[in-house]
């Protein structure tokens, strides 16, 4: 207990590396292919938190974010939350050797890296998170453990946070 609290790791915080966007900014819409079939635009997922995380078949730290990310998406999906998987310049049918049906979360084809330039996407993996109200919450570089366990900090907070607002108006 002590060597957490000499690290500043206390378990009920968000990790040092996640940055908290303030003031909010609206997320850029877009619209991209789905792997498998069919479009996904974000606008259209207004009233839901997202998850996007930008990442590549050849970068080895999106290995370990993305089944952590599934994770989370099949968690949270009953609840409001959805999880978008943005792959970066690679073909559909590279990507789907690679995934071959390991994620239950939507993977987007971000082919020409349109949407990750909107994004100032300069590393993967990028991780953003857009609240209900369509804006920009959260943001998160790279992959240094303890993912699941900040993002369920993060998800409950916005959650209950929804929640509450919702009973004021009603």
């Amino acid at each position: 207990m002590a060597l957490v609290a000499i690290c500043g790791c206390e378990s009920d915080a968000i990790g040092r590396d996640w940055k908290r966007i303030e003031p909010r900014v609206p997320a850029k819409d877009f619209t991209l292919p789905r792997l498998g079939g069919g479009r996904v635009q974000l606008s259209d997922l207004r009233g839901r938190i997202v998850i996007m995380e930008f990442w590549a078949t050849w970068c080895g730290p999106c290995r370990f974010s993305l089944p952590s990310l599934d994770v989370i998406y099949r968690r949270y999906r009953d609840r409001g939350v959805t999880v978008l998987l943005l792959n970066q310049g690679e073909a559909a049918a590279q990507v789907q050797r690679w995934v071959e049906r390991r994620f239950a979360a939507p993977i987007l084809l971000d082919a020409n890296g349109e949407v990750a330039a909107r994004y100032k996407v300069d590393g993967i993996p990028r991780l953003f998170i857009v609240g209900q109200d369509g804006q920009l919450v959260y943001e998160h570089a790279g992959y240094g453990g303890g993912l699941e366990h900040n993002l369920t900090l993060i998800l409950e907070a916005l959650l209950q946070g929804h929640q509450r607002q919702a009973v004021s108006k009603g």
